[in-house]
């Protein structure tokens, strides 16, 4: 791959925390910087606190100070040859993407495998720009019907469906990621109909279901929010194995997630 061209200093990302351990976020262990700032509003978000930088939800680095960050960490997520690295998420990474797009590219200098964790609410030319730097997205749709995605998230889907397609036609790498909430988007009809959607693509590796949790509970109730689905519980194992077997029925490969580290 071509050197990236010399990492300007006078940008600066507005980052929420860092991860320097994890085993949810792509293929091995990764390092994950989480962005802060978000164009969606959605109502499950389990990361509230990163949707709007508010001040004193994030501080400020340069590129130079956050790859030193992930230098440190290096050992951990390439050792016993995981295949791991680091992996951008939120908050919304293209939300930032003139520092993103520094970040990427001073990560591949240094041969350090990428992954962008996004809801792809951005432009195609975005996408086409910054994926030479990617090995892999995340592409965390919400879901397929539009009228359904805007209650979700106050977003048509209209383009993220585009982008998804714009990822597939530069053969770029991509795991779509999903949300069961019971009730709301593990309807069988929606669920074909996404099965149907996703069918078309080449370079579509993994469809991951992620059960609903309400781990983020406490995030809304201390920013002093009001949580939409304080009813809503979490799947149960059967129900994922349902949804599941949708996907199957399509041929596609799917995984259904973190099932057992919630223990559902």
């Amino acid at each position: 791959m071509k050197v990236s061209e010399p990492v300007s200093k006078s940008i600066k990302g507005r980052v929420h925390s860092f991860e320097s351990f994890s085993a949810l976020d792509g293929p091995g262990i990764r390092y994950v910087i989480f962005f802060s700032g978000c164009p969606m509003r959605c109502v499950f978000c389990h990361n509230v606190d990163m949707i709007e930088s508010l001040p004193g939800t994030y501080n400020e680095y340069s590129v130079a100070e956050v790859m030193k960050r992930i230098e440190r960490a290096r050992p951990f997520f390439t050792c016993s040859r995981s295949g791991g690295g680091i992996t951008l998420s939120g908050g919304e990474p293209f939300f930032q993407f003139e520092f993103m797009l520094n970040l990427l590219k001073e990560c591949k200098r240094l041969k350090i495998h990428t992954v962008v964790d996004t809801n792809l609410y951005t432009s195609p030319r975005e996408i086409e720009t910054v994926s030479k730097w990617v090995d892999l997205f995340l592409v965390g749709l919400k879901h397929i019907d539009n009228q359904k995605h805007i209650e979700l998230t106050g977003k048509d889907n209209t383009d993220i469906l585009k982008n998804i397609s714009v990822l597939d036609s530069i053969k770029k790498r991509f795991w779509l990621r999903y949300v069961v909430i019971p009730g709301i988007t593990d309807d069988k009809k929606d669920i074909q109909q996404l099965a149907t959607f996703l069918s078309d693509f080449n370079h579509l590796e993994l469809v991951e279901l992620l059960p609903y949790h309400c781990l983020g509970l406490r995030k809304w109730e201390a920013l002093g929010k009001s949580y939409a689905l304080p009813d809503v519980k979490p799947p149960t194992a059967e129900e994922m194995l349902r949804v599941k077997k949708v996907f199957q029925a399509f041929d596609l490969p799917v995984d259904v997630g973190d099932v057992e580290v919630l223990g559902i």
